[in-house]
């Protein structure tokens, strides 16, 4: 890792190098009538400072053109931010507008350059040049520079910082190896000598922060401090989506709670069940159109064993989340495997579709049991697994109806709200347990 970064920074010191002597062949060595603008353009946002075989430029206002620089030196025809060598496309990813200040002073040679900045160029005066100058409004003094910050010595030392569902906090004066946190936030205010690995969360970088590796944030933010430290490369991959700011124990519904109890609340929560009621249904029926052979297999392996088949459902409900997060930790960490993180929706799509799946063959069975209680004649495949459906979710149904009525009849839509929430519950693991038992175990005779 280290001989690579090597390379790669002496690559492209060589590339600058070579286009730098390119654009001093074709420019020539007298001096530019621009000088004088180039010179009070740099110094209006850079303080300058003389070096051995070079200059080096300090940003005078950090936090705003160019964030996360601390110096910029150009020496030997080479320009480096921060003692690393940059190439044309860095120095624009990195200063934006400022960028072509600092090419267009790279293209002089190390005497033009003292020449620009020395004695000689800084008396020349509309006094002395016979130019009339300008009439412009003068322009406020940039304040002064902000002082570099002490760094406090790191007096305590750890390993690695784990933590899932909470956050880690790195104190100014401690040094750890690696970070990592899921489902939480990093406060990095001291040193990191490894990587720093959040998912879901917010990692924060402090004035004192030094972090010696790569920081890789997955569907979180990233928030960092002018003066912090950061040697490797910051990867944000998905949203900016903090799971540490959900509060659990209270109403995550906002202004919503004011339709509780209320008529058109009751009205609204009716027709989102209706509605999900015909999705599922459009689903299962067209499941039972490409599949029809799979589910009645599945149905028939629920109903001969439909404990075993909730066990083994429910146990898959119990590993998917912490496998889903053991994978994503360890594609993050090994590098290589962070573009396979675009095949986890994938992953959780097709454990959505063996659940519709599996509640299809359960929805499938209960309407034939239906069907035979009354009495009718066998219905049609598709009409056996809708009338399943209605079934099973009949007891949310009712309770959205009675909701209708308004705050009074809550006591009385309540319980039946949660009967109906059982059975649906019942009848998903059942039936994504039983597709799991007809995919890997075979039927006992």
């Amino acid at each position: 890792m280290v001989f690579r970064r090597r390379f790669v920074a002496a690559v492209a010191a060589a590339a600058a190098v070579i286009l730098t002597a390119a654009d001093r062949t074709s420019s020539a060595q007298t001096a530019d009538p621009s000088a004088g603008a180039l010179r009070r353009q740099i110094e209006r946002r850079f303080e300058v400072l003389p070096l051995q075989n070079g200059l080096a430029l300090r940003p005078k206002f950090p936090g705003k053109n160019v964030p996360g620089v601390r110096s910029i030196e150009l020496t030997d025809g080479t320009i480096a931010i921060d003692g690393a060598p940059a190439t044309g496309a860095e120095l624009r990813d990195r200063l934006g507008s400022d960028a072509e200040l600092i090419l267009r002073l790279s293209y002089l040679d190390d005497a033009a350059r003292r020449a620009l900045f020395g004695p000689a160029e800084a008396e020349k005066t509309p006094e002395t040049t016979g130019r009339k100058p300008a009439e412009a409004s003068p322009e406020p003094p940039p304040p002064p520079p902000r002082p570099a910050v002490p760094r406090p010595p790191r007096t305590r030392r750890s390993d690695d910082r784990v933590r899932i569902g909470g956050s880690v906090t790195v104190d100014a004066d401690e040094s750890v190896n690696d970070v990592v946190v899921i489902g939480g936030s990093a406060y990095v205010k001291g040193e990191v000598t490894g990587d720093v690995v959040v998912i879901g969360g917010l990692v924060e970088l402090g004035p004192h922060a030094d972090v010696g590796n790569d920081i890789t944030v997955v569907g979180g933010r990233f928030r960092r401090d002018p003066d912090a430290r950061v040697r490797g490369r910051v990867n944000q991959i998905g949203p900016g989506i903090s799971l540490n700011g959900l509060r659990f124990g209270r109403w995550p519904f906002g202004p919503a709670t004011f339709f509780w109890g209320s008529m058109w609340g009751g009205l609204f929560a009716f027709l989102s069940t209706l509605m999900r009621l015909v999705i599922l249904c459009v689903l299962a029926s067209l499941i039972v159109l490409v599949g029809r052979d799979y589910v009645e297999t599945i149905s028939a392996r629920a109903a001969a064993e439909p404990l075993k088949a909730g066990a083994v459902g429910f146990l898959a409900q119990l590993l998917f989340l912490p496998l889903l997060v053991v994978t994503i930790v360890v594609f993050v960490v090994t590098i290589i495997g962070i573009p396979f993180l675009v095949l986890i929706p994938f992953a959780v799509l097709g454990l959505v579709a063996l659940f519709v799946v599996g509640f299809t063959a359960v929805a499938y069975h209960v309407g034939r049991l239906a069907a035979g209680r009354l009495g009718s004649a066998p219905l049609n495949p598709y009409l056996t697994t809708m009338v399943g459906i209605f079934v099973v979710m009949s007891p949310v149904l009712l309770a959205r109806m009675i909701g209708i009525g308004g705050a009074i009849l809550v006591p009385l839509a309540l319980p039946l709200l949660l009967i109906g929430f059982v059975a649906e519950y019942v009848a998903w693991t059942v039936g994504l347990g039983a597709v799991a038992l007809t995919r890997f175990d075979r039927p006992s005779n």
